[in-house]
């Protein structure tokens, strides 16, 4: 009987032993197959910190500029199905400044007139190809405005980017160019910040916490950042969605969000004015100092719109904090705005380009709340032309008349 016992005792051990020894050769083969999965999406198709944000991700990282497009930027864009007025795919480039546009010279050859177009998406025309954007077709229709000049409009639009932002890339990227002109588009992104409370003097900037020391040595595993995208995909933060901009659109996505959120319980937007203000005369002065012309134009939108119903389906820019605010508060806080920078146009006797009472708030020119389809970007890069060419010195204007 004890010997049994004994035999039974062994036969257990030796068993306990080869379920260990198994255990252990099973780990041993997943820990390498790890370890070569790892190493061949490092090698063959490596991506991007999920954490990270999405200007992280083009931006070349000046420590400067927050925002900016590398040098010598590509990408192929795609709009999904459905949007009024632009469909299929298109090509986005930049040129070795990273800005979008012809290649730019430094020093200023002679007898060239240089235009800068700074703004956010708006002016960016992202979804739209190159020769489409609104920037390449004002340089286009100036083609025959200058005598004895050639005239190159570039388009240094980059989504999010407000007032704050333009001041820092005006001083630190275009005035040692030599520019010409510097045409500002701005006024949607400043709304937004101004409902979120935004500061603008950077007096107290948000600092995101740092991540644990575990969460940022796990991010350098491709393996764990494809579970981290595939994650999001099943549950979306709404926050990340709506700033986020892909290669492909996913505006239905922004749409839905939209839907699905209450409405405000007040009409009362923050808007801060005062700060927009201060930004665009600052802007001006910058223009005085460094001897270019500046023009300045009011951001058109489809909000509140009385001749296209329709067009507000395809908002999604409304939703803030986990409500929608009302779509004629969102106009007339635009409005506001933009009735600042027709006063300070003014009383600084600066070019107006009037674009939020040029364009119809409707799909003829808009296929969201701001963005221009192809259509739209073709009437406003005509508008800005004629912007341009009036102020252009009598010596370089075309003695010909523009015709209606």
């Amino acid at each position: 009987m004890r010997v049994n016992r004994i035999t039974r005792y062994n036969v257990a051990q030796s068993m306990t032993r080869s379920n260990r020894s198994n255990w252990l050769l099973a780990a041993a083969m997943t820990a390498l197959v790890l370890l070569l999965a790892e190493i061949l999406l490092r090698i063959a198709a490596p991506v991007a910190e999920p954490t990270r944000s999405a200007a992280e991700h083009v931006s070349a990282l000046n420590p400067y500029i927050r925002f900016e497009y590398p040098r010598g930027y590509a990408a192929v864009t795609e709009v999904e199905p459905g949007l009024y007025g632009i469909d299929g795919r298109h090509f986005f480039t930049t040129n070795t400044y990273g800005f979008r546009g012809d290649a730019l010279v430094s020093p200023k050859p002679a007898g060239e007139y240089r235009v800068f177009v700074v703004g956010g998406s708006t002016a960016e025309c992202f979804y739209l190809d190159d020769d489409d954007d609104m920037s390449r077709v004002a340089q286009r229709e100036l083609a025959d405005a200058a005598i004895g000049r050639t005239v190159k409009v570039y388009n240094v639009g980059l989504s999010g980017t407000a007032t704050d932002d333009h001041i820092a890339l005006i001083a630190q990227r275009l005035v040692h160019l030599e520019p010409d002109a510097i045409v500002v588009l701005a006024g949607i992104n400043d709304l937004r910040r101004s409902i979120q409370h935004y500061d603008y003097l950077h007096y107290f900037p948000k600092q995101a916490p740092s991540p644990p020391l575990y969460r940022t040595l796990l991010m350098k595993s491709q393996i764990v950042r494809r579970m981290a995208y595939l994650a999001r995909r099943i549950d979306p933060d709404p926050e990340r969605v709506l700033e986020t901009r892909t290669l492909k659109s996913d505006y239905a996505g922004k749409i839905a969000l939209q839907r699905a959120a209450p409405a405000a319980t007040t009409t009362d937007l923050a808007v801060d004015t005062a700060s927009f203000r201060r930004n665009l005369l600052t802007m001006a002065g910058m223009a005085r100092s460094h001897g270019f012309l500046l023009v300045l134009g009011t951001h058109p939108s489809s909000w509140n719109s009385t001749v296209d119903s329709s067009i507000r389906n395809y908002h999604w820019m409304r939703l803030y904090d986990g409500v929608v605010y009302d779509e004629a508060a969102m106009d007339a806080a635009l409005e506001s705005l933009n009735d600042v920078t027709r006063a300070v146009a003014r009383e600084q006797s600066l070019p107006l380009w009037d674009l939020a009472r040029v364009l119809p708030k409707s799909a003829d020119a808009f296929y969201d709340d701001c963005h221009l389809n192809t259509a739209g970007a073709l009437a406003a890069g005509r508008s800005l032309a004629l912007v341009l060419r009036g102020a252009m010195p009598d010596s370089l204007r075309a003695s010909k008349q523009e015709e209606p």
